[in-house]
C-alpha cells in the first residue's frame, strides 16, 4: 500500500499564482543497496556476494556504453540512453555552425519497460496522517532556489510520464 500526504505548492505565475495542495507519496522509508541486494538474493539461490558483484559490474559496462554514446536494453528493467541538453537561446542559423560550445549538458534518459511502467497499476493508496502534510516553503526559500519538495508526484497532469532523465 502506499501511502500520500497532501503538499502545498504555488500554481501559476505573477498576479495569477496562488498556493494549492496536491497529494504527494509519503515514502515509507528508503531501502539501501545492501538491503535490496539482501533482498533479490532471497529470491534466488545466488549469494548476495555473488549479486552484489553483477550489479557492480553491470553498472560499470552500463557507463562506458552510455559514454560510447550507446542505447542500452536492460530486459524487464527498462532501457537507458545517453542524451543532451542544448545551452538555452543556443539556437543557430545553419548546420555547419552546430558544435560542442552549444551543448550544456549530458544526461542518461531511463525509459522503463511496461512492466515497471505499470508496476503501480491498481496499486492500494490510503491518506497518510495530516501531520504529515508540507507546507510550501515560501519563508526559507533562498533567492534562486526551489523548496525541496517532498513526494514523489507533480501537479502537472502527465508530468513524468515516459522519460525520466537521471
Amino acid at each position: 500500500m502506499i501511502k500520500i500526504k497532501a503538499v502545498e505548492r504555488k500554481a501559476g505565475f505573477g498576479k495569477t499564482s496562488k498556493t494549492l495542495w496536491y497529494p504527494a507519496i509519503h515514502l515509507q522509508s528508503d531501502v539501501t543497496f545492501e538491503e535490496f541486494i539482501e533482498l533479490v538474493a532471497d529470491e534466488t539461490t545466488v549469494s548476495s556476494a555473488d549479486i552484489k558483484a553483477v550489479f557492480d559490474r553491470a553498472a560499470k559496462v552500463l557507463i562506458r556504453l552510455l559514454q560510447d554514446a550507446k542505447s542500452v536494453d536492460c530486459g524487464d528493467l527498462g532501457t537507458f540512453r545517453p542524451s543532451i541538453t542544448a545551452k538555452t537561446g543556443s539556437g543557430v542559423a545553419s548546420a555547419d555552425k552546430v558544435g560542442v560550445e552549444l551543448v550544456d549538458k549530458a544526461k542518461v534518459i531511463y525509459t522503463p519497460r511496461v512492466k515497471v511502467k505499470t508496476a503501480l497499476k491498481g496499486v492500494r493508496l490510503e491518506r497518510a496522517e495530516r501531520v504529515l502534510d508540507v507546507p510550501y516553503a515560501t519563508a526559507t526559500k533562498k533567492k534562486g532556489t526551489k523548496p525541496k519538495e517532498e513526494g514523489g508526484t507533480s501537479p502537472t497532469p502527465g508530468a513524468g510520464e515516459g522519460h525520466v532523465g537521471i
